[in-house]
């Protein structure tokens, strides 16, 4: 039983360590990217930031459940929660709904708020210098759109993820990695709110589908035995499809051939920068 230790022991040290439980947070930023097309595939409107337009906070927790080291390979299982929340404005370049003028004619900002919150079972292979993963979970994501004061659109979506990636250190420990996640929604929702001269419009459009893909690379640093500073430059991806027709006898625009969401893409690039705490 003591060599089996000794072994065991001898094993570990070939090894980067497992980390009993790890807290991040930091703040993140986008150049956001928006365009609703028709079925031409013609550009309808799009909305744009800049990297100062766009901001929030994130955070996420990971708890291990269980360690197994063998003479072939050391592995953790973690629990992880990660949420996040993020505003900003964008400019807006498209036409009055209903109107007869076309892509351009309006331009004004928008008001985002954006609210994530996931759950996820991760599995952490640990080698001497790195290390790889991947995870599944689930989430739910809600995306505020405030097009004016009168005119407010709330996306709501649930969704499944599955993400795999992996980091290695280099130069002084400091390490470098890639993550690559794919979503799928499940029952997305586009609840419309106007108010206007053309009459009121309150009501919930079933979106098709949604789904996203997003690639990363982060960048770890050592700042102390048990604290690293992290930043992640990532591209996102998502589509959403066209939604269901709804006529609406007390709103103008909508009130014979009806009114739908056309379908939309969001192509951002975010940059985020935080600590991690190992305890």
């Amino acid at each position: 039983m003591q060599k089996y230790l000794v072994l065991l022991l001898l094993i570990k040290t070939l090894y980067a360590s497992a980390y009993d439980n790890k807290l991040e947070l930091g703040v993140k930023t986008s150049f956001y990217n928006y365009t609703e097309r028709n079925d031409e595939d013609q550009i309808l409107d799009t909305e744009k930031s800049s990297i100062l337009d766009m901001g929030g906070v994130y955070a996420s927790y990971d708890h291990k459940l269980k360690e197994i080291t063998t003479s072939k390979e050391h592995v953790a299982h973690y629990i992880n929660v990660y949420t996040s929340i993020a505003y900003g404005e964008t400019e807006y370049k498209g036409s009055t709904l209903g109107s007869a003028q076309g892509y351009g004619s309006l331009i004004s900002r928008t008001a985002h708020a954006f609210y994530e919150i996931q759950g996820n079972l991760k599995r952490v292979q640990f080698y001497e210098n790195g290390s790889r993963y991947i995870a599944f979970g689930f989430g739910r994501e809600v995306w505020e759109r405030a097009l004016s004061s009168n005119q407010i659109e709330t996306y709501t979506y649930d969704f499944a993820q599955i993400a795999v990636g992996g980091d290695v250190r280099f130069y002084q420990n400091l390490s470098i990695g890639i993550d690559l996640t794919g979503q799928i929604g499940f029952n997305p929702k586009m609840k419309a709110s106007i108010n206007s001269d053309s009459g009121v419009l309150n009501e919930t459009y079933s979106l098709g589908s949604v789904y996203s893909y997003k690639v990363a690379a982060p960048l770890i640093i050592p700042i102390g035995k048990q604290v690293n500073f992290k930043t992640k430059l990532e591209y996102e991806f998502t589509s959403f499809s066209e939604s269901n027709i709804i006529v609406t006898p007390s709103f103008t625009p909508c009130s014979t051939t009806g009114c739908f969401q056309p379908k939309s893409q969001q192509k951002n690039w975010n940059l985020s920068a935080g600590f991690e705490f190992e305890f």
